[in-house]
């Protein structure tokens, strides 16, 4: 079914920051019309969000803006390691690498980069007009929301405050609020969120100077800064001139007591030059708290990002949690919309998404304290003194080997590749669950799990070794050991049913033959059947977004009935169910 001709969009996002752009990119490439609400009046200048996580990077990839974005970012030579010093200018007396290359090339074709949100929004915003079904409206905030029932269904309904004072009305089929921890739509719709006593509030400054005299371009992604003068994190954005320091604030202090010699004396001071000349371009106060909504979706209204969760910044989950929702929630809409799926599927994004917010909530939370832990025992007088003189040689060798206790801040690939979707838009195959810890990713094809990364080549060898992601994300895919001849036809008489395109790819061992339009292994003979625990004739159907949604380990007796049934459990299940019934 095509979507009808009208004048009001398909779905209304508040927010055009990070998660509402792609959110906005996903749903225009798809087809949907889209409308971006955004109160300010222009993108924003400053850089804010900076950790753009692998697995997000592999969703850049697919979305073609992953190589824009890296070049954006702070050059991957100078983003290998978090450094510990006195003051920049001088040495480290303690570092933690981030990731070797043979680690992170074993899970992912991509690595984590460091981008600033403005250099990122920019690169989102205009993937997503290049769509032409997008509007971006700046200047525009959301005053009123409700759901409203028509013939067709509830729908959304905002009302929006323009820069003349006037208010307009607005209706979408579907409403999703991206707009922010504070998040007005998600107050107008009475959703929750309860948010934790703060652990603190922080100051950013942000600055231009050029440090690289000080910084000797070491390849620190973040510069932790103790002295008797300052205490604090310094991050470099571009390995030049675009730094943000960030320092607590004492309590009763507000950014009023933060004037402009003052914040150039504690930039001064962790650089180690009281003569450093710095143009101060911004004051950035905020919390540190967590919280997580109790609902994802009210109806036709759905949260996304900072909207659905808040938490600390120590791990570099926030930005990269909203974009992975939008991910989650894109497909399921665009389906949908176009009434290939009913709106029960709708319901999983909630079932699916919440429970990692929770788990990145909390292990953010618990990062943040063993951060602030660590940073107690050096704070004191006695040894910030001691640290910067020559007789704090036992002390600073002492701190660099207790660094263990916040090593899962840096080192969480089991965070952000091992989470595990459980429901009704998995078809369990009662395989033992084969769960990651925070630091370890245990690479796993069982439904609900990401697909994992393998490097294979086409069978004729032409063209150059690519990741398995490549192949899975963005479309409904049927991944098969060796021939793929018994699945093909099947796959093309059940997307022919519902409407969608699944593709199929043989993947062989290397040294056999194979179809010239499949795939043969790029590790060693059956690694790609190893690493998915099937053998030959079996095969996983994966979901646009990249997740397993079934796997049949061996080939079944019929692999066009069982394609169908996993379908039509995702895309129609209460025909699926009615079927089952009627056949007992």
């Amino acid at each position: 079914m095509s979507r009808q001709p009208q004048n009001r969009p398909d779905v209304l996002i508040v927010g055009a920051g990070p998660v509402g752009l792609s959110t906005a990119l996903q749903l225009g490439r798809a087809g949907a019309r889209v409308q971006v609400l955004e109160r300010r009046a222009g993108p924003i200048d400053q850089p804010r969000a900076h950790v753009v996580n692998a697995r997000t990077m592999e969703l850049f990839r697919a979305w073609g803006i992953a190589s824009e974005v890296r070049g954006d970012g702070l050059p991957l030579d100078l983003a290998t390691s978090f450094g510990w010093v006195t003051e920049i200018r001088g040495e480290e007396f303690a570092t933690i690498d981030y990731i070797d290359a043979e680690t992170a090339e074993r899970y992912s074709a991509e690595t984590l980069c460091s981008c600033p949100q403005d250099l990122v929004e920019s690169r989102l915003r205009a993937a997503a007009l290049a769509s032409g079904r997008v509007t971006i409206e700046q200047n525009r905030e959301v005053v009123g929301y409700r759901a409203v029932d028509e013939t067709a269904g509830p729908v959304g309904e905002v009302e929006v405050r323009n820069a003349d004072s006037s208010v307009d009305t607005v209706r979408a089929r579907f409403v999703i609020a991206a707009d922010g921890a504070a998040s007005p739509v998600r107050g107008l719709a009475a959703m929750a969120m309860e948010r934790t006593i703060p652990l603190g509030r922080k100051l950013n400054l942000y600055f231009h100077a050029d440090l690289t005299f000080y910084s000797r371009r070491r390849p620190h992604i973040l510069w932790f800064v103790h002295n008797i003068a300052t205490q604090g994190i310094l991050i470099p954005f571009d390995g030049e001139r675009r730094w943000v320091y960030s320092v607590d604030m004492a309590d009763g202090e507000s950014v009023a007591d933060y004037g402009d010699q003052r914040c150039l004396d504690l930039v001064r001071a962790a650089v180690g030059d009281p003569a450093l000349e710095i143009d101060l371009r911004a004051r950035l106060p905020w919390t540190l708290d967590m919280g997580v909504a109790e609902r994802f979706r009210d109806g036709p209204l759905f949260l996304v990002g900072d909207a659905a969760h808040r938490f600390p910044p120590t791990g570099g989950f926030g930005m990269n949690s909203g974009i992975q929702d939008s991910h989650n929630l894109a497909w399921k809409l665009d389906l949908v919309l176009r009434g290939l799926a009913e709106e029960s599927l709708l319901d999983s994004y909630e079932s699916e998404r919440r429970p990692v917010a929770v788990l990145n909530a909390t292990q953010s939370t618990l990062n943040a304290e063993h951060q602030m832990e660590a940073d107690a025992s050096l704070n004191n007088p006695e040894t910030l003194a001691l640290l910067a003189s020559p007789e704090g040689a036992e002390l600073r060798a002492g701190i660099a080997e207790n660094l263990s206790s916040i090593r899962e801040q840096f080192h969480s690939l089991g965070q952000q590749f091992g989470h595990m979707y459980r429901g009704a838009a998995v078809v369990d195959d009662g395989s033992p669950a084969r769960d990651s810890t925070i630091s370890v990713y245990r690479a796993t094809a069982r439904p609900g799990a990401r697909a994992p990364h393998a490097r294979v080549r086409t069978a004729n060898g032409a063209g150059p070794d690519i990741t398995t992601i490549d192949l899975v994300t963005g479309g409904w895919t049927v991944l098969v050991a060796g021939d793929a001849g018994d699945w093909r036809t099947p796959a093309g008489q059940v997307g022919e049913e519902h409407g969608i395109l699944l593709a199929v790819h043989g993947v062989h061992p290397a040294g056999d033959s194979a179809d010239q339009a499949d795939f043969v292994d790029a590790v060693s003979p059956g690694h790609w059947r190893r690493l998915y625990e099937i053998e030959t004739g079996g095969a996983v159907l994966v979901r646009p977004d990249g997740h397993v949604l079934a796997r049949w380990r061996t080939r079944p007796l019929n692999p066009a009935a069982s394609l169908a049934e996993a379908v039509a459990a995702v895309l129609t299940p209460s025909n699926t169910a009615q079927t089952a019934k009627t056949a007992s």
